[in-house]
């Protein structure tokens, strides 16, 4: 998320360069081997660093301040005015009716008033510069140990290659699994979720592009087993489970660009383990549990005319922590935890329809419960699962409803680790990442992976290099 002021990144100076020779985003995305997306998520974040709302602005702005240079623009100079004259002391004498040795007398005698009016102001310049240079010189080491904090917190970071269309990125800040995790244009939001000291309210901001992370504003409800969505670019978060360990109704809502947190309609009822998914028009809540109880309710929120949460046709399985994705206007939803097992169904709700009903669709592979999912091109991307001690899963699988199969996907990471559960997954372009979780052990873990099929990986190298998008 860009701040005012901020540099530049090295990408977004490619753009801006391109932009101050009067390319457009096709030709900027052409010409950087980008899409056209990330040149618009790259112009906002030049707009809001440069505090300009057009190209125009945003390039004169940069030549101003002489971070880019084009031929025939010359920088300004602006004239220093000349030194005023020095003040004079002299006074007209007063003009008196006495004769000219009184008027000579109060003459000596009121002249050097002028002198210690002149020395009183200039002590008290004096002294008042040399405040200023002091809260200056404190003001500069401030600046200087800061701007050091803060570029070694952003030290530069490449991608680290694995096997099979897998890397690994930059460490979370603190281990952590249960936690919701959305992307919002190349950041991901890190919400909530539970580390080793218990269930946590914390917030924070992965950028995919330069990989770093910062913390963001404190979800006002601590919660884990919540899963998040974005709409309308705000992400919301319904229900969870409190550090108590019970299940709320509670719904937040998170403003990026605002950094900032609100309270939206309750859920009708208690819910933690529920999948939250947007189909850019409507934010749906799937299955989730009360206690050792799942469920097989779905709730539909539609922020912009009841912004209340209806009740939908409900699932024919009730589930906890399934995982489950949007394509092409329907909804799939699979695996999960019935309360007693874990499970490999699928079903299939078709938004779109007169009388939507759920439908059946391929089990997959390996029965999963607290896995994650993303959609990448109109397939769905299954990471994880294996809650069962009995059930451990060292494959991944990915769904295509087209014809309507499940296949292996692997995951190396799970060679020496057999089991990955409960951890965030989200998509960013051509790119699928994985975060945190609970390992073999149950215990939280910080990882930061990214997958990129074959196929799609026109973008990765632009990542690897650690010069971002």
């Amino acid at each position: 998320m860009a701040d005012k002021g901020e540099p530049l990144s090295k990408r977004e100076l490619e753009v801006l360069n391109c932009v101050s020779q009067g390319a457009g985003n096709k030709q900027i995305a052409q010409e950087l081997f980008i899409s056209e997306n990330t040149v618009k998520v790259h112009l906002r974040n030049i707009y809001k660093k440069l505090d300009a709302a057009s190209r125009t602005e945003a390039t004169t702005e940069a030549i101003r301040q002489g971070i880019i240079a084009v031929p025939g623009a010359e920088a300004v100079e602006t004239a220093v005015p000349p030194p005023l004259p020095a003040e004079t002391a002299t006074q007209a004498p007063e003009i008196s009716s006495n004769n000219g040795q009184e008027n000579q007398q109060s003459t000596a005698t009121e002249a050097p008033a002028p002198h210690r009016r002149l020395t009183w102001q200039t002590l008290i310049l004096i002294t008042a510069v040399i405040l200023i240079l002091v809260a200056g010189a404190v003001l500069a080491g401030w600046f200087i140990a800061s701007n050091n904090e803060t570029v070694a917190e952003a030290e530069p970071y490449t991608l680290v290659e694995l096997t099979d269309n897998w890397w690994e990125g930059r460490p979370l800040p603190t281990a952590v699994a249960h936690a919701a995790l959305a992307p919002f244009g190349l950041d991901l939001y890190l919400l909530g979720g539970e580390t080793a000291e218990g269930v946590t309210n914390a917030v924070w901001i992965y950028d995919t592009a330069e990989h770093t992370w910062k913390e963001g504003v404190q979800k006002p409800t601590a919660v884990a087993d919540a899963s998040a969505a974005e709409l309308g670019g705000i992400i919301y978060v319904p229900g969870g489970r409190l550090p108590d360990g019970q299940p709320t109704n509670i719904v937040e809502a998170y403003s990026p660009a605002q950094d900032a947190w609100r309270s939206i309609a309750s859920l009708p009822e208690d819910v933690s383990g529920g999948l939250t998914l947007s189909d850019g028009n409507s934010l749906y809540l799937i299955g989730g549990g009360k206690g050792d109880s799942a469920l097989d309710t779905v709730f539909r929120y539609d922020p912009g005319s009841t912004a209340t949460w209806q009740q939908l046709p409900e699932m024919n399985q009730a589930r906890m922590w399934p995982a489950g994705g949007i394509i092409a206007g329907k909804l799939y939803v699979a695996g999960g935890w019935d309360g007693e097992k874990e499970l490999d169904s699928c079903e299939v709700l078709d938004l779109n329809a007169d009388t939507p009903q759920w439908e059946s669709c391929a089990p997959m592979t390996s029965p999963r419960a607290g896995a994650g999912a993303a959609v990448l091109v109109n397939k769905l991307y299954v990471f994880g699962g294996g809650m069962d001690e009995q059930n451990k899963i060292e494959t991944s699988e990915a769904y295509d409803p087209n014809t309507d199969q499940w296949g292996l996907v692997s995951t190396p990471m799970l060679s020496d680790t057999t089991s990955w559960t409960n951890l965030g997954v989200a998509n960013i372009e051509t790119r699928v990442f994985a975060l945190g979780g609970l390992n073999n052990e149950g215990i939280p873990t910080d990882h930061n992976f990214v997958y990129a099929p074959l196929v799609y990986q026109t973008f990765i190298p632009a990542a690897a290099s650690g010069d971002g998008e």
